[in-house]
């Protein structure tokens, strides 16, 4: 069977770069994304076949990411469900790409009930639109902006390293503990899991960056690359009393951190309306669905 065990950022070594090499753009094929919520979500890790193959455990059911690799995608789909009766669970795929889902129901016609939702879609962007916000499209967020630079003339973008990592926590901490944070049970398994991706920051393929103003980190953010043309932005945390905050970190990092990216994705909204409102006012050049299989029987 498969020799699976609780990811490590170790395991970044071996997996992050097979899983970039997939065409995939949604988050779940970050090896970052993944390992920051491990703890949230039991997450298991293998190289099995010359494949990822990643494993994740519910009360009912054990999930599992399309593998990526050199191995036969089919003939390991086929083992994730002899490991999932083993373990005595049902067995379900998820976050797969339309193909995926197309090739899924021709390779085992009838054996999987398949189902998306718009909750779960992720939104894609163009790298050259969130740095310019040029055109009419981005009229609102350009005001937002120089309304920002004009009330913090001292502003500056820094990147984040190592040297500078204990400010941008210690922010992050604090950010947490904010009226409405501290007692939101989201915000702190968040908090968790971003905590998980600062302890293991030197083995971790993170990229970010955050603005001051005023002598105080008002904004930051970080993310890790899905592919060569995909970053996934896994964080994004700015301070609700200055206008403009999430608005210039989401343009500086798009300039400075993914210059060198086509498509940057932002997740999804998890259902919440007030946070896909915002998320559509960015304008996104793709709304990617995920698909999940749950196996009949």
């Amino acid at each position: 069977m498969i020799d699976f065990h609780p990811i490590t950022a170790d395991d970044s070594e071996w997996a992050s770069p097979i899983l970039k090499s997939g065409r995939y753009m949604c988050c779940a094929f970050s090896f970052v994304t993944q390992f920051m919520w491990s703890l949230s979500y039991k997450t298991d890790i293998a190289l099995y076949k010359g494949s990822v193959a990643l494993r994740s455990e519910s009360s009912d059911a054990l999930w599992y990411l399309w593998p990526v690799g050199e191995g036969d995608p089919k003939e390991i789909i086929e083992d994730f469900c002899r490991d999932a009766s083993a373990n005595g669970k049902e067995m379900v795929l998820y976050s797969m790409a339309l193909e995926d889902k197309d090739k899924l129901e021709e390779w085992f016609p009838g054996k999987f009930e398949i189902s998306t939702s718009r909750n779960d879609s992720d939104y894609i962007y163009e790298q050259a639109d969130l740095a310019t916000l040029a055109g009419r499209r981005f009229q609102k967020k350009r005001n937002h902006v120089s309304r920002f630079i004009r009330e913090n003339p001292d502003w500056e973008f820094h990147f984040l390293t190592a040297e500078t990592l204990p400010q941008v926590r210690a922010f992050n901490d604090a950010w947490s503990q904010l009226d409405g944070n501290r007692e939101d049970a989201g915000v702190q398994e968040e908090h968790r899991a971003i905590d998980l991706l600062f302890d293991n920051f030197d083995k971790l393929d993170i990229q970010g960056g955050y603005i001051t103003a005023g002598g105080r980190i008002v904004a930051f953010s970080m993310g890790s690359a899905v592919s060569e043309s995909v970053f996934d932005t896994n964080v994004e945390k700015g301070l609700y009393e200055v206008t403009g905050s999430y608005n210039i970190i989401n343009r500086e990092m798009a300039a400075r951190v993914c210059s060198s990216y086509q498509l940057i994705n932002r997740e999804d909204d998890v259902g919440e309306e007030g946070l896909r409102k915002a998320k559509l006012s960015y304008n996104p050049a793709i709304i990617e669905p995920k698909y999940q299989a749950r196996r009949r029987g």
